[in-house]
């Protein structure tokens, strides 16, 4: 999955953000934690692309011949 789309709605979610602490009183408002709590979705989706994406090199590497790594 390319995480540009994701990255983009994050940056556009960071934005609303700041708009609205801006207007409301409380960073504790529904509609501000609604928000962050979507940000926090994408953010750990985001996290989950990388880890998977460092695993799959990992076994990429390995099966380019790279012989195992020694226990001694």
């Amino acid at each position: 999955m390319d995480p540009h789309p994701l990255i983009n709605r994050l940056e556009q979610l960071q934005r609303r953000l700041c708009e609205m602490a801006a207007q409301l009183d409380k960073l504790t408002d529904p509609e501000i934690v609604a928000v962050s709590e979507e940000a926090d979705r994408l953010i750990v989706q985001l996290q989950r692309m990388h880890m998977e994406g460092q695993s799959l090199k990992k076994i990429e590497a390995k099966s380019d011949g790279e012989p195992p790594p020694s226990l001694s």
